[in-house]
């Protein structure tokens, strides 16, 4: 459990980072994202696809985390994104598959 908390704080150390070639990294082959915002995007090529498209056009995004928890078999964590000079918030689930790589990302917002 401990080991998965630290896995979701990697994944949003590397959002901050833009680094979709860190976050391409923890993400399982058939990883699913689904968000409000963005929309539902299936596999590791489409969900990296749409984040760099969103880091290019929102070069100054952040998430400040405040904590992470283990709540039924996978990481939540209330966020505050900093996006175009406003804020808004939200909370983020991150599943995992039994080898530790995220299985599925759900923003809710």
């Amino acid at each position: 459990m401990d080991d998965l908390i630290k896995k979701a704080e990697s994944y949003v150390a590397a959002s901050n980072d833009h680094d979709i070639g860190g976050i391409r990294l923890m993400l399982a082959p058939e990883c699913s994202y689904r968000s409000a915002g963005v929309g539902a995007h299936d596999g590791v090529d489409a969900i990296t696809t749409m984040m760099q498209s969103f880091f290019a056009a929102n070069p100054d995004v952040r998430w400040q985390v405040e904590d992470y928890r283990w709540h039924s078999g996978h990481v939540v964590f209330d966020f505050v994104i900093a996006l175009g000079g406003t804020n808004s918030s939200g909370v983020e689930e991150i599943h995992f598959d039994k080898a530790g790589a995220i299985s599925r990302i759900v923003v809710h917002r």
